[in-house]
């Protein structure tokens, strides 16, 4: 079986009022989206704002969600 590389990406995003995760930007560094992270903060927007790490394959796509 071929193994493929992953490398990790670091996802912004918002929860909304009605709970749902709207994905923001993607960066290559931690310090980037959480700079990113709080920019949108410091606008007293009341949704929140968070920041995860994604797995991205070697085209730089998110796998598909495990079932």
């Amino acid at each position: 079986m071929k193994q493929t590389a992953q490398r990790l990406a670091w996802l912004l995003y918002r929860i909304d009022d009605n709970g749902n995760e709207i994905e923001m930007a993607r960066f290559a560094e931690l310090s980037s989206a959480e700079r990113a992270m709080h920019d949108y903060e410091r606008r007293g927007h009341k949704q929140a704002y968070l920041v995860r790490s994604v797995h991205l394959d070697e085209q730089g796509r998110s796998p598909p969600p495990q079932s």
